[in-house]
């Protein structure tokens, strides 16, 4: 025998044990309480009976009626449960719906971001913009970076930082760089320029050009 097994029937021998003396006690040991009480009932007289029996009866029905009372109060009890648990559950369900809506739309943000960032090469993307639009493109470097911990985008994109020069280059040239730079890929923004002029003409500048947009993490 397990000690489980031993325990048990410690437990249930103990439980016998105590349901035996209870017995004992209201009943007595052969029934003989039992048996006074009805001698003793019909030692009375046949008023003093019809009271006990109307006592009897009267205390029954409360009995039951308290039984009835605890018994109606707790379905309700439980009917109120019921209700609360519905209307939590119907709510979790509006609440799951919505969150479908929303990360459907989501995967569908993630998916047009991918579409573009994801290939995206920053130098080479510069470096033919500047053949095609006739601009002397120098020093361009690149550097990347997590973005924030409550950004939902942080596991699929990074940050990217440009940041590249121009030489002798007109304004409406310049202008026009910028306008196709960000056209052209949809991700990348200017944030920030430095114009110096130079010495001897007033119609070309060397340009400093920060710019920032999304990159695919991987």
């Amino acid at each position: 025998m397990s000690a489980l097994d031993d325990f048990q029937e410690k437990i249930r021998s103990s439980w016998t044990n105590f349901t035996a003396d209870i017995r004992k006690r209201v009943l007595g040991a052969n029934n003989e309480n039992i048996d006074f009480l009805v001698d003793t009932f019909y030692k009375l007289e046949p008023t003093q009976r019809n009271a006990v029996i109307a006592g009897g009866v009267a205390g029954l029905s409360l009995i039951v009626v308290g039984f009835l009372a605890l018994y109606f109060s707790q379905i309700n009890a439980l009917n109120r449960e019921l209700n609360k648990r519905f209307d939590a559950l119907y709510e979790i369900r509006e609440l799951k719906a919505d969150y479908q809506r929303e990360d459907k739309r989501f995967q569908n943000l993630v998916d047009a971001l991918m579409g573009g960032a994801g290939s995206l090469r920053i130098k080479p993307y510069f470096e033919k913009l500047a053949n095609e639009q006739g601009v002397q493109l120098s020093d361009l470097s690149e550097s990347r970076s997590d973005l924030p911990s409550d950004n939902a985008l942080r596991e699929k994109f990074q940050e990217v930082k440009v940041e590249m020069r121009l030489s002798n280059i007109s304004i409406p040239r310049l202008l026009n760089f910028i306008v196709e730079a960000e056209k052209g890929s949809g991700y990348i923004r200017v944030q920030d320029l430095q114009i110096r002029a130079k010495y001897g003409t007033r119609l070309f500048f060397d340009v400093t050009i920060k710019a920032r947009g999304l990159a695919s993490a991987s």
